[in-house]
C-alpha cells in the first residue's frame, strides 16, 4: 500500500528538526560564551520537542502503532527524511550559525505556508511552532547582523559558513512523494518550488543588504553526495543536484528544479551513520524501556 503523502511531509518536517537538534546539542559547553551557551541549547530543545509534535501526529495516521518514540528513533537510517544540510557535522561557530541562519529563515517560509493548512491539526501545530521560532529568528538574525557586518575575519568565516552549505539549504525545498496530492487537497498550501522563491527572494535581499550577494553569485548547482547508510556502509548513489541561481529584475530566482535523489528520499550521507547510532543508541540498547 502506498505511503499516505501526509506522512512523508510529517516525516520530513520533523526529521529536520530532530537531527538538526542534535547537530545544535552538540554546542552544548562549547558555545563561545555562557550566555550563548544557554541560548544555543534552549534553541537545540525547542527543535526536538517541535519534532515531537509532529511524530505524534504522524503517529495518528496508524502506520507507527501510535509509539511515538519508535517513529523519532526505531527506523534504519535511510527511513530518515530529512534534508542533508541537517545533518552535516557542525564545523566551526561561523558554519554552524550561518546553517541556523539559512535554516530558520527557510523554515520560517514553510511555517508560514503550514499555518493555512487545511489539515487543522497540522495548521494548528504550525502556528505553535512558530512562536518560539521567533526567537530562532531573532537569534539568527542578530549574528547575522553581529557577523556579517563586524570585523574582517568574522565576516569571512561566516561568509565561508554561508557558501559551503547554501547549496545544501536549497535542498530543504527538495519535493516529496506524494506532493501534487498534498499541494491539490491543500495540506500543503504551496509547492516546495514556490516556497523556495520565496526564500530565495527573501536570503538574496538579505545579502545583498551587507554585500555578500556574491554568495549565491557563486553557488554551484551540487547538493552534496546522497547516499544510503541503512546497513552503515557507503554505496555510490545519485547526486541530487539543485535548481540554478540567477539574478533578474532586481531579485534572485531559481531556474529548473531538483535532478536526483536526496534526502526527502532516504538517501544521505557518511555523516549521518554516527550520528544515527549515537542518537539512536539508548533506544536500540534497551527496545520497550520507559522511563
Amino acid at each position: 500500500m502506498a505511503e499516505d503523502p501526509r506522512r512523508a511531509l510529517l516525516l520530513s518536517l520533523a526529521d529536520d528538526e530532530l537531527v538538526i537538534g542534535h547537530r545544535h546539542s552538540e554546542w552544548t559547553g562549547w558555545a563561545p560564551h555562557i550566555e550563548e551557551d544557554l541560548a544555543f541549547s534552549s534553541i537545540a530543545q525547542d527543535e526536538i520537542a517541535h519534532a515531537r509534535l509532529l511524530y505524534e501526529l504522524a503517529a495518528t495516521l496508524g502506520q507507527a502503532g501510535g509509539d511515538v518514540d519508535a517513529l523519532a528513533l526505531g527506523r534504519a537510517a535511510d527511513g530518515y527524511r530529512h534534508a542533508v544540510i541537517c545533518e552535516r557535522p557542525n564545523g566551526g561557530w561561523g558554519r554552524t550559525i550561518a546553517r541556523q541562519y539559512l535554516y530558520d529563515t527557510a523554515d520560517a517560509v514553510r511555517l508560514g505556508a503550514l499555518a493555512a493548512s487545511s489539515w487543522k491539526d497540522l495548521a494548528d501545530r504550525a502556528r505553535l511552532m512558530q512562536l518560539e521560532e521567533r526567537y530562532h529568528l531573532d537569534h539568527a538574525g542578530t549574528w547575522f547582523e553581529r557577523l556579517a557586518n563586524g570585523p574582517v575575519e568574522a565576516r569571512q568565516h561566516y561568509a565561508d559558513g554561508l557558501a559551503a552549505t547554501v547549496g545544501e539549504a536549497m535542498a530543504l525545498f527538495e519535493p516529496i512523494p506524494g506532493e501534487e496530492q498534498l499541494v491539490a487537497d491543500g495540506v500543503l498550501p504551496r509547492s516546495n518550488e514556490d516556497l523556495l522563491g520565496e526564500w530565495l527572494d527573501g536570503l538574496g535581499a538579505a545579502l545583498e543588504s551587507v554585500g555578500l550577494d556574491w554568495i549565491l553569485a557563486e553557488t554551484a548547482g551540487e547538493a552534496g553526495e546522497m547516499v544510503p547508510t541503512s546497513s552503515g556502509e557507503v554505496e555510490a548513489a545519485p547526486t541530487i543536484t539543485v535548481p540554478g541561481l540567477v539574478h533578474r529584475d532586481g531579485h534572485w530566482v531559481h531556474e529548473g528544479g531538483f535532478a536526483g535523489e536526496g534526502g526527502r528520499l532516504g538517501r544521505h550521507t557518511e555523516d549521518f551513520v554516527a550520528l544515527w547510532e549515537e542518537m539512536t543508541a539508548l533506544y536500540r540498547a534497551h527496545p520497550g524501556a520507559s522511563w
